[in-house]
């Protein structure tokens, strides 16, 4: 697993990262994609939470051109500790003083995943310790989406890269990657043949139509 690689500086924009990677056939079909990232959930009660021996397969067989990022709601102390790659992505309620608090502890870099709203945008933006802002829909990897247009009015006044996820799939990344020319795009269940279990082909559709 590389822990040195900086997503800040990826060869060719957008980033794309899919996440709720299960198997070492998701990270290859992934890899030969084309896909900068992919992300490992530990969120309880997720249909992509991965017990312990499928994070170890994952990890053992990560293809170098893969960033894994886990990707945690509200994680204990130990939990979080315990990661050994370079990022994290924090998905649930937690506050700017709990990420203070995970970021000096752990010396992760965080991407901070919120709900569309504006004032939450702003402020997230202003957090010494996030580094990239991932903007999704009202219920965090349901495949929901938000309002871009409104986005798109605030975008250029945020300093930090965003990322956008939320009801993204092949037929509409496209057109999102053109409007919103976001730093990445993040992709779960529009790439799902059933939930939790990703399609390879759909895989390859996203990453060309996001880099097309």
């Amino acid at each position: 697993m590389n822990l040195d690689r900086d997503l800040l500086l990826p060869a060719t924009l957008p980033l794309v990262k899919i996440c709720g990677v299960r198997t070492p056939a998701d990270l290859e079909a992934c890899a030969a994609a084309g896909a900068n990232a992919v992300g490992l959930v530990f969120a309880p009660g997720s249909p992509r939470e991965l017990d312990p021996a499928e994070v170890v397969d994952l990890i053992v067989e990560m293809p170098d051109a893969l960033e894994p990022i886990a990707l945690f709601a509200d994680p204990a102390n130990d939990l979080v500790d315990a990661w050994p790659g370079a990022w994290i992505q924090l998905h649930g309620e937690e506050t700017p003083e709990r990420v203070t608090a995970i970021a000096a502890m752990t010396g992760h870099r965080i991407i901070k995943a919120i709900p569309f709203e504006v004032d939450a945008c702003r402020a997230w933006d202003e957090h010494p310790d996030v580094e990239i802002l991932l903007i999704d829909g009202p219920q965090g990897g349901g495949g929901m989406r938000f309002d871009h247009a409104a986005l798109a009015e605030i975008l250029p006044e945020l300093t930090k890269p965003v990322m956008i996820a939320g009801g993204l799939d092949a037929e509409i990344v496209t057109d999102v990657v053109r409007h919103l020319q976001p730093f990445g795009v993040d992709v779960s269940s529009g790439v799902e043949s059933t939930r939790g279990v990703k399609d390879h082909d759909r895989i390859r559709s996203f990453v060309a139509a996001a880099r097309g």
